[in-house]
């Protein structure tokens, strides 16, 4: 006997909610609270309930499958792997297939030269693509040329001229940053350095959102420290060098990442300095180990997982409306105060 398709009526009926809840849950998640998710969620595991979204995909004549696309980053990095699970997890609620692959090309590089993973290049395989990772515009051109709907994490985009992409999915870095540099200030800081290349777009922003926040509480924002040419932990240990052998007066740093953070926090040990006792340290991202580092880190969360689901909704937007992009989303940030940061030692 054929067993009979369960509907999003009784769903809805099982979980307590209204159909248009259960909707929002599939397709807009960000406007339902996380209680009422797991609820709606564990009703359609409980019932079996299948949503009728890869019918209607293969209706369209898609594939009823994307790619997760990770450009010139190590997957070992732990917020990358978070938003590919809050993707593959936004995913599988709407019946689509994800497949990952890497890549890594020269920023330089034109276009046509860029050597494209095969399942992007070879037409029909996929639907669109997520583009993550650190990217630059002549991906986008490669991509356009070859006539696949994207959306890029656009916090990690780099580009000259500072404006905002399109079909992409941002986090509000600079406010990250005032809410953080505020903190410092708060508990008595005045002399707080930002570590961060502010070549890079998201070390930049939060760079701006720093400065920001010590304007407005009438103390000189420092010039930023640091480079990337030898990664972001070695970045942290450098810059801490680089102002200790420079005699410079600090009691706190703002490092632009967690990885920058763990660095800065390694050399200042190296030095005799106590976190927090003697210098207080703020990290960005709220990564897997930001809360079991020693001591744990007071930082900024990004919401990764969210970051992934809501780039596999825009794409699917994309994909239903044909050529029409989508406007850029800006998702919020939040502070997480945890025993890196302190007031400072009295003189």
């Amino acid at each position: 006997m054929e067993r009979r398709s369960i509907t999003i009526r009784e769903v809805a009926a099982d979980a307590g909610v209204g159909t248009a809840t259960v909707s929002r849950v599939l397709n807009e998640p960000w406007r339902v609270s996380p209680a009422t998710i797991e609820r709606v969620k564990a009703s359609i595991e409980k019932l079996g309930y299948k949503p009728n979204f890869r019918a209607r995909l293969l209706a369209r004549g898609n594939s009823g499958t994307i790619c997760f696309l990770l450009a010139n980053r190590p997957f070992i990095s732990s917020i990358h792997a978070e938003i590919l699970q809050g993707a593959a997890q936004q995913a599988d609620i709407m019946g689509v297939q994800v497949v990952y692959t890497s890549s890594r090309y020269s920023p330089n590089a034109a276009p046509g030269e860029i050597q494209m993973p095969q399942i992007l290049a070879a037409r029909g395989l996929i639907d669109g693509v997520v583009l993550a990772g650190t990217n630059y515009p002549n991906i986008i051109k490669a991509i356009e040329e070859l006539e696949l709907p994207y959306v890029v994490f656009g916090t990690n985009y780099v580009n000259t001229d500072g404006n905002r992409l399109r079909n992409a999915v941002y986090v509000d870095e600079e406010t990250g940053a005032y809410q953080a540099t505020k903190h410092l200030i708060s508990l008595g800081h005045k002399k707080i350095i930002y570590i961060g290349d502010v070549f890079f777009p998201w070390h930049k922003h939060r760079y701006e959102g720093y400065a920001k926040a010590m304007s407005e509480a009438g103390i000189k924002a420092e010039p930023p420290v640091g480079s990337m040419q030898s990664g972001s932990l070695q970045m942290g240990s450098d810059a801490v060098e680089e102002l200790c052998e420079a005699g410079k007066q600090f009691t706190a740093l703002f490092a632009g990442g967690d990885i920058v953070a763990y660095g800065a926090i390694r050399a200042l040990r190296n030095r005799g300095f106590v976190v927090p006792e003697d210098v207080s340290v703020v990290g960005f991202n709220d990564d897997e180990l930001a809360s079991i580092s020693e001591p744990p880190l007071t930082t900024v969360r990004v919401p990764t997982e969210e970051i992934g689901a809501r780039c596999v909704l825009m794409l699917d937007e994309i994909i239903r409306n044909g050529e029409h992009p989508a406007e850029p989303v800006t998702l919020p940030v939040d502070l997480v105060v945890r025993e890196s940061t302190a007031p400072p030692k009295r003189s």
